[in-house]
């Protein structure tokens, strides 16, 4: 029963940021540093973009300036989610939008956490996981 899995119990936090001035070699080295898919990007504290690990290999690709600031590659549109939203329908807004990450947000736009599909499959994986084990323990106590 996947859907009844919130989004906040599977986010990730906390949420590594980089100021929309920073580089595009810096967001490389900060991921890098920290092993994950993308940087949620800000200016005077506010969300502004996300830049991911596909952004900067198209950015390299295409010859881009590293020490442009990382706004020139990040995607503008961000698409989050509140942390009540099942994971169903965050999978959802995933495949609709073609994105791999998504901000999850409180009422005022307040930063929380990050959810990725790698997050997402992992939950729903687990879930199946806890339903074959319980259909499992059923079928014993049946037979006994």
């Amino acid at each position: 029963m996947v859907r009844g899995i919130a989004v906040r119990e599977v986010m990730s936090t906390p949420v590594a940021v980089i100021d929309a001035d920073a580089s595009i070699r810096e967001a490389a080295k900060k991921m890098n540093e920290l092993g994950i898919g993308s940087l949620v990007v800000v200016k005077d504290g506010e969300i502004v973009g996300i830049v991911t690990e596909r952004d900067l290999v198209r950015a390299i690709a295409e010859g881009a300036d590293l020490d442009a600031p990382v706004s020139t590659i990040m995607s503008e549109e961000v698409y989050a989610v509140a942390p009540e939203t099942s994971v169903l329908k965050a999978l959802e807004m995933m495949r609709m939008h073609g994105v791999r990450h998504l901000p999850v947000v409180n009422e005022n736009d307040e930063l929380l956490g990050i959810v990725s599909l790698r997050d997402l499959a992992f939950a729903v994986a687990a879930e199946m996981v806890m339903k074959r084990l319980l259909e499992m323990l059923r079928e014993e106590l049946e037979e006994i």
